[in-house]
């Protein structure tokens, strides 16, 4: 697969070049303390896309490997494929403590993904499609789908930074005064991401699919202190060695922040996720 040079640059919502330094060093983070997603999304695509224990699954960007590992048994083979090889590690040691072993691991960028991979019967993209060249990597996947294939891409929109949420605009206020006013991502900055999200829909039918219908689940997440602070280094705006000699006084407050807003110590956070679901036309 093709070297990546690392790169400097500001991302927008309209456009997306792949900085490796993304999520440099936070893989053991989003391992460990991302939301996974529930029953609900993976009963949806099995109904949808009428999966049955056949044909080939890709999921691009998969990080640690949530969805590959989660679909594995509706699917004779699986590949995810991720540009960070830290991401990737912690993936196939996921999928080894789950005994699975009908997934490949391909450290690559969507926007490089070639006929040598075959064909699939369903694309998956999860939290992961405003990173990329988008036009080109939703041709790309059309190309690679068998005909009656599918793609499922899900978003949630409110993050800290989208939200009207008081505990939410609390902790983004103790980010902001340790990184600045700005979504950081890697060597740049991200706005807007709901934008990006709004032409989807259009981006995929000229791409070769129907018009994708759009869903909502809804994910219960109980957070501890210790989890939502490491949920926080596991993300790309908030990564610990932006801190430099600041990360202990940065951590000490947002855990007084939250303790303040939560005394039991525990909450529960409801996410909902959207999910974009489109046939190959």
């Amino acid at each position: 697969m093709k070297t990546i040079k690392n790169t400097t640059m500001t991302f927008t919502a309209t456009h997306s070049t792949y900085d490796p330094t993304l999520f440099a060093g936070v893989a053991k983070y989003y391992s460990q303390y991302r939301p996974r997603y529930n029953d609900d999304l993976y009963q949806l695509l099995i109904e949808e896309f009428q999966l049955d224990g056949t044909g080939r699954l890709l999921d691009l960007a998969t990080g640690t490997g949530l969805i590959a590992i989660a679909l594995s048994n509706q699917f004779t083979e699986v590949i995810g494929l991720d540009p960070d090889p830290e991401m990737l590690r912690e993936a196939q040691q996921e999928a080894e403590l789950a005994n699975i072993h009908n997934i490949q691991w391909i450290n690559s960028q969507a926007e490089n993904l070639s006929a040598q991979l075959g064909e699939f019967r369903l694309i998956t993209i999860g939290r992961a499609y405003h990173w990329f060249d988008k036009p080109k990597v939703l041709q790309l996947a059309s190309d690679r789908l068998i005909q009656g294939g599918g793609i499922a891409i899900t978003y949630s929109h409110q993050d800290i930074w989208h939200s009207t949420e008081s505990w939410k605009i609390a902790v983004l206020e103790v980010v902001k005064k340790y990184l600045g006013a700005k979504r950081r991502v890697g060597n740049g900055t991200i706005e807007n991401l709901d934008a990006t999200y709004a032409e989807l829909p259009r981006l995929l039918e000229q791409s070769g699919f129907t018009t994708p219908l759009l869903k909502t689940i809804i994910i219960d997440k109980t957070w501890t202190i210790d989890s939502w602070v490491g949920y926080l280094y596991s993300t790309a705006f908030c990564r610990p060695d932006y801190f430099g000699d600041r990360l202990n006084a940065f951590e000490q407050e947002m855990r007084e922040t939250l303790a303040a807003l939560f005394p039991s110590g525990g909450f529960i956070e409801q996410i909902p996720f959207d999910i974009y679901l489109g046939h190959k036309n």
